[in-house]
């Protein structure tokens, strides 16, 4: 009797293993499921990101974490898919997850920084830069990106030494040679961001923006020419953009092609009624040539849309006032002289 009660006992712990092993199987089989169809909306979800189709991609990388909750990767697309449509907040909420799940995700603190920049945090966004970069030395994006922000502050040097980290570790990184450019101009390195502006070109010869700034910087030398030919490119390039325009009819202004300014502020203001120094641009322009009632009005305007370029503005039209009263002096002594 007692070696068949132990028998029993034994049958049935063995049966009661064998229902454990069951559902332990069951389980296993259900998460595979769960996991293989995350993958799957997920994968379907970046196709739809690569197409530029955010609410599509939304939905897909939401169904992949209601399968797996803890799907980082998914969190971090959801969250770049809200960022490109422009709701910051809610891309946040994704980042921070996706670095809940995975702390060491290079990328993820790279992405958040920029969304934080892009609502003022900077401070934010420079320390998830620098994680980035301590987390991996040679991750370009971010010293690129902190260099962004520190032209932002004004801190030119600082966003030079940056860009100078980014290309040595991309020396193909086009949009890198241009801002440095930028940044070299702003510390009075002409020479330095003329080489950039060029290389940048060479480069992506399609690429407009260092057209547009090696426009600019050939304004500052005085070679107008130059500059509406460099801007005449940009705006080929991105017609679009009313920067390019207001850009070539400064350059036209100052070379005393005035009626091709004026036209081509025109066309800066049908892209955009609201850029206020175009309307300041052109009434210089209108109060240079006797047009003070039309030059008077674009004043008002550019004021009414940015008001605190008051005190520069009243600057320059003490200037050209004056300008124009030396001019009319010269003119009138040179009457005198021949009478």
């Amino acid at each position: 009797m007692f070696g068949n009660h132990r028998l029993l006992k034994v049958a049935g712990v063995c049966l009661g293993a064998a229902g454990f092993l069951l559902a332990s199987l069951n389980a296993a089989q259900a998460q595979s499921s769960r996991t293989k169809s995350a993958a799957s909306y997920f994968a379907r979800g970046s196709e739809w990101l690569a197409r530029g189709e955010f609410d599509r991609a939304i939905d897909d990388y939401g169904i992949a974490i209601t399968f797996d909750p803890r799907f980082a990767r998914a969190y971090y697309a959801r969250a770049r898919a809200r960022l490109s449509k422009g709701d910051v907040e809610a891309a946040l909420v994704d980042f921070n997850r996706a670095i809940e799940l995975d702390p060491r995700h290079v990328s993820v603190y790279n992405d958040r920084g920029y969304a934080l920049s892009e609502i003022g945090q900077d401070a934010a966004a420079i320390a998830d830069f620098n994680r980035a970069i301590e987390l991996d030395p040679r991750f370009a994006r971010a010293y690129y990106n902190r260099a962004f922000i520190r032209i932002r502050q004004r801190d030119y040097k600082g966003a030079v030494a940056d860009y100078d980290r980014t290309i040595e570790i991309d020396k193909n990184y086009v949009a890198a040679y241009n801002n440095r450019g930028y940044a070299r101009f702003a510390t009075g390195d002409q020479a330095g961001a003329l080489s950039d502006f060029d290389r940048a070109i060479k480069l992506d010869p399609r690429y407009a923006s260092p057209y547009g700034n090696r426009g600019n910087l050939r304004f500052a030398r005085g070679d107008f020419d130059g500059a509406i030919a460099d801007h005449t490119r940009a705006i080929e390039l991105k017609p679009g953009l009313a920067e390019g325009y207001n850009n070539r009819a400064n350059a036209l202004y100052a070379r005393g092609d005035y009626a091709a300014a004026v036209a081509d502020y025109d066309r800066a203001l049908a892209i955009n009624p609201r850029y206020a120094e175009v309307y300041a641009n052109r009434g210089m322009l209108r109060l240079r040539t006797g047009r003070r009632a039309e030059a008077d009005a674009d004043f008002e305007q550019g004021l009414a849309l940015k008001p605190d370029m008051k005190s520069s503005l009243e600057r320059r039209i003490q200037v050209l006032q004056s300008q124009l009263s030396s001019q009319y002096s010269l003119t009138q002594k040179g009457s005198n002289d021949n009478d």
